[in-house]
C-alpha cells in the first residue's frame, strides 16, 4: 500500500471565531493536499478544533452555557468558513469526540505503563489564553513572554511527563534532520531552547474538570496541550486500527503558527519517542499576520474575518493572495491596498488578458475548439527543457 501524504493545520481553539490569520493556514494546507492529488498521490489532509482547556470552561461560563454547548456552537463558525474557502480537508476532527477522547486515553496509558509520567506538586505561572506554564525568569515585564498578558500563580498535585529524559534526543533528531523543523531560524530557536535544558511538563490538571479524564486517576483531566497534540493520531486510527494508521502516519507537514513551536517541535517528538511512534518528516512554523501594519486585537478593532474578504474579492482571489503575497515561514503584513493591486495587476490584468486573448484566437483560428496538442517539435522540446531546469538554476 503506498503511504499517503499526510498534512495537517493546527487545530484551532473554540474560544473565538476564525480570522485571516487561522485561514492562512488552512488556505497553504489546502493547497499542498491539493498538488499532492494532482500528482495522483493518496492524500489525507485533517484540520479541526481544540474544545478543551480553561479558557473553553470561562468562555462557557460568561456566556451562561456548558462547556460542550459553547464548543458545538463555536466549531459551526469553522467548519462554514472553511467550506465558503472551499477548502478540501478529508477529515474535522473535534477534541471533544468519543474516538478522539479514546485515543487520548490509550496513549497516556502506554506512557504512565511505561514510566514516563508520575507525580509531583507544580507551583508556578500559568497563562489562562496560551495555556501555557512560564518559569519566573521567562516572563516580560511579570506577563506572558508569548501573548502580553497577565498570568496567574498556579499551585496543586499534576502528574508530570519526563520531558527532561528525551531532550538528547529530540536535539539530536533536530541536528541529523534539518529538514525537521523550518524554517531555518525556527529550527535554531528550537534547538537553542533545548540546550537550555528542558524541564519535565505538567500534563494534568486537578482544579478544572472541563477535559478528557485521566484513566488512571480520574480526579484529573489532561491538560489540554496534551490532549490536542493527540488529535493527529487520533483522526487515523491510533490503537484502533493500525493498518489504517501505519498507512497515513507518519505526518508529511505539520503546518503551524510560530507561537505554538514549542509543543510541536519538541514536546510532540518526546511524546512519540515515548510511545515508541515514527516522528512527522516535517513541522513548518510560518510568522504571524498583521494587518495595515498592526497585530491584530479585539482591542484595536483591526481583527478581520474571511468572510469580509471574499465578499469583497471572492473567494479564489482570497485564495491567490494569501498564497502569493507573503514568503512561507516569516511574518506578513495584509493590507487591502497589497490585495486590491495583485487582484487588478496580477488577476485581471496578466492572467485576465492572457485568458482572453487565448480565448480568442481559439474562436477566430480553431472554431471555438482546442485543438488537440501535436508531437512535440523542436520549440517544445527546448522551451520544456528550460522550465523543468529553472528552479534549480
Amino acid at each position: 500500500m503506498d503511504k499517503t501524504y499526510y498534512v495537517t493545520t493546527p487545530i484551532y481553539y473554540v474560544n473565538d471565531q476564525p480570522h485571516i490569520g487561522t485561514a492562512y493556514t488552512t488556505v497553504v494546507a489546502d493547497a499542498l493536499a491539493r498538488y499532492h492529488r494532482l500528482k495522483e498521490e493518496p492524500v489525507f489532509f485533517l484540520t479541526g478544533t481544540d474544545e478543551h482547556g480553561q479558557h473553553v470552561a470561562r468562555a462557557a461560563e460568561k456566556a451562561g452555557v456548558s462547556p460542550q454547548e459553547w464548543a458545538d456552537r463555536m466549531v459551526v463558525h469553522f467548519t462554514d468558513v472553511w467550506k465558503s474557502l472551499n477548502i478540501s480537508n478529508d477529515f474535522f476532527i473535534r477534541t471533544t469526540s468519543p474516538q478522539h477522547t479514546e485515543v487520548a486515553q490509550k496513549f497516556i496509558q502506554t506512557l504512565y505503563d511505561n514510566g514516563d509520567i508520575y507525580k509531583d506538586t507544580y507551583e508556578g505561572w500559568y497563562c489562562v489564553p496560551d495555556e501555557s506554564f512560564w518559569l519566573p525568569s521567562q516572563l516580560l515585564d511579570g506577563k506572558c513572554p508569548q501573548c502580553g498578558r497577565e498570568v496567574e500563580m498556579l499551585q496543586e498535585d499534576n502528574y508530570f511527563f519526563r520531558l527532561s529524559d528525551y531532550g538528547e534526543r529530540v536535539l539530536k533528531h533536530i541536528e541529523d534532520n534539518p529538514h525537521f523543523v523550518q524554517p531555518e531560524i525556527r529550527r535554531n530557536e528550537v534547538t537553542s531552547f533545548i540546550k537550555q535544558g528542558l524541564t519535565d511538563q505538567s500534563i494534568s490538571r486537578k482544579t478544572l474538570t472541563w477535559g478528557i479524564p485521566l484513566p488512571f486517576d480520574d480526579s484529573q483531566v489532561m491538560y489540554v496541550w496534551f490532549d490536542a497534540l493527540l488529535n493527529y493520531i487520533s483522526a487515523i486510527d491510533y490503537g484502533i486500527d493500525d493498518v489504517r494508521f501505519r498507512s497515513i502516519w507518519p505526518a508529511n507537514c505539520h503546518l503551524i503558527g510560530k507561537e505554538i513551536l514549542r509543543f510541536h517541535a519538541i514536546i510532540w517528538p518526546a511524546m512519540l519517542m515515548a510511545a515508541d511512534l515514527p516522528l512527522p518528516y516535517q513541522v513548518f512554523a510560518h510568522g504571524w499576520l498583521t494587518v495595515e501594519g498592526e497585530k491584530m486585537s479585539k482591542s484595536t478593532g483591526n481583527v478581520i474575518s474571511p468572510y469580509e474578504l471574499i465578499d469583497e474579492y471572492g473567494v479564489d482571489a482570497y485564495r491567490y493572495y494569501f498564497l502569493r503575497e507573503f514568503s512561507f515561514g516569516y511574518d506578513g503584513n495584509f493590507s487591502r491596498e497589497n490585495m486590491t493591486g495583485r487582484y487588478n495587476a496580477e488577476l485581471a490584468n496578466a492572467l485576465g488578458n492572457l485568458v482572453s486573448r487565448v480565448t480568442a484566437m481559439v474562436e477566430r483560428y480553431r472554431g471555438g475548439t482546442v485543438p488537440q496538442p501535436k508531437e512535440d517539435t523542436e520549440p517544445d522540446i527546448l522551451l520544456k527543457k528550460s522550465a523543468s531546469a529553472v528552479f534549480g538554476e
